[in-house]
């Protein structure tokens, strides 16, 4: 059984982006009430970076998942939601991988469509045990997309 977990660097610089964020926007908002100066100008900025933050954290909450592939079927879990779903192998209709070139190397992603009409994505950069899960796709799942 092949166990795909997000990798702890993500989740690392995630946490530290998010951290600063709120940090800042708190700053932000202590300077709004103890000071007059530019008060426009933090009136403006305080809800944008509030919406940042918490765009990014929805993004970070909704992007956990842990992927088991193996005997036949694919079982995803979302630990935030704590929702679990179970896909045979012959519910798979097709996967297509997209390579991307950049500076520091190769982005890799797969994206596997179910039967629900779903989408499940899982990428180099996130995920750990990616290479292993699309060797796996290859061997089993004829369709690809």
């Amino acid at each position: 059984m092949i166990v795909s977990k997000p990798k702890t660097q993500t989740l690392t610089a995630l946490t530290i982006f998010l951290v600063l964020i709120f940090a800042s926007f708190f700053l932000l908002l202590n300077s709004l009430l103890k000071e007059e100066s530019f008060f426009i100008a933090k009136l403006i900025l305080a809800p944008i970076v509030l919406v940042i933050g918490l765009l990014v954290l929805g993004k970070l909450l909704g992007a956990i998942k842990v992927v088991k592939v193996g005997d036949n079927k694919i079982d995803v879990f979302y630990p935030i939601s704590r929702l679990r779903t179970s896909i045979k192998i012959g519910e798979v209709l097709g996967w297509h991988e997209e390579v991307v070139k950049t500076k520091n190397g190769e982005f890799r992603e797969v994206k596997v469509l179910y039967s629900k009409k779903k989408i499940l994505k899982l990428s180099n950069r996130e995920n750990t045990e990616y290479e292993a899960i699309v060797k796996y796709l290859k061997k089993k799942v004829k369709i690809k997309k």
